[in-house]
């Protein structure tokens, strides 16, 4: 079983679209895969969004405390890459574009997605961008 997280735009959910900014994103979309198929979606606010500092790391918490295994990031600084591998999460980069959830699911479970190792973005990438 995995539980895979998911930054989001809006307030979460399989329709809504992924944030492509992950200390910043609005909410979580945690999705719960048992035989490659969805069996729950459960969304968290995430209380990181407005921090003054270090939201990608109290995000990367938000994402332990729900039990992910996965995470599937658009933007991912080295503060937050360094806290998600700290928590053993498995790492996923999203495509560029924006899409749904649901849609990134199906290209997660599809194999066509890669392994992030490291971060994909300088410090500070989404802090201060509305």
């Amino acid at each position: 079983m995995e539980i895979i997280a998911i930054p989001t735009n809006g307030k979460g959910g399989l329709n809504e679209d992924i944030s492509p900014r992950f200390g910043r994103c609005s909410s979580f979309t945690l999705v719960n895969i048992e035989n490659n198929e969805i069996i729950s979606v459960k969304t968290v606010p995430n209380q990181a969004a407005n921090a003054m500092g270090g939201a990608g790391v109290q995000a990367s918490q938000i994402v332990g405390m729900n039990n992910a295994n996965v995470v599937i990031v658009g933007k991912l600084g080295p503060n937050a890459s360094q806290a998600l591998s700290a928590l053993n999460l498995k790492i996923i980069e999203a495509p560029d574009e924006i899409l749904s959830i649901k849609k990134v699911i199906e290209l997660y479970l599809g194999g066509k997605l890669q392994e992030l190792s490291s971060s994909n973005v300088g410090s500070h990438f989404g802090a201060n961008r509305g």
